[in-house]
């Protein structure tokens, strides 16, 4: 790791394995979900492999850059005009800094392709992704780490090896927690 991250959210990072985990915590805290969490990097879900961390929060939530970077590319991530109709529209930014290319996903970008953007920048807010409300909160920054010149995203699926370009973000995101 050449550089710390900042953190993408205005919220405290707590690390947590529980699923329920935002029902204890404050209006300004939030998990970097760890396995078994359905929103951990790589957790096996009904069709696919988790392929980066759900960070759950409000929608309209301010998402800023973790590192300085230049904004490659921005994709349609779910939604029907992503031909996943069982979600809402929602778009992904993705950024090339020191650390690789970040996804940012789940949310409206305020941020152009070959645009410069500094750490702390704030790049979109989050929208709600989910149609049905599972019990669980209706929107989240999906967040995603890969190899430096990937341009798009890839699924992951069940019982085949992660996409090539695919890395954990998980411990990128740790030293940013509150230490209890």
């Amino acid at each position: 790791m050449k550089d710390v991250w900042k953190n993408p959210l205005p919220f405290n990072l707590i690390a947590s394995a529980d699923s329920l985990s935002f029902t204890q915590m404050g209006a300004d805290t939030t998990a970097v979900p760890l396995p078994p969490h359905p929103g951990a990097y790589g957790v096996t879900r009904k069709n696919h492999v988790h392929e980066g961390i759900d960070f759950y929060c409000p929608e309209g939530t301010r998402v800023m850059a973790v590192e300085a970077g230049i904004v490659v590319a921005i994709l349609d991530f779910t939604g029907p005009k992503a031909e996943s109709p069982w979600w809402h529209d929602t778009q992904a930014v993705l950024i090339e800094g020191d650390s690789g290319v970040v996804l940012y996903g789940e949310m409206a970008p305020v941020v152009t392709v070959g645009q410069n953007v500094a750490a702390g920048d704030v790049l979109g807010h989050v929208v709600q992704v989910l149609r049905e409300d599972k019990g669980r909160p209706m929107s989240m920054l999906h967040l995603e780490l890969h190899t430096a010149g990937t341009r798009d995203c890839y699924e992951w699926v069940v019982g085949a090896a992660s996409p090539p370009s695919l890395r954990d973000p998980t411990p990128f995101l740790l030293p940013l927690t509150l230490k209890s």
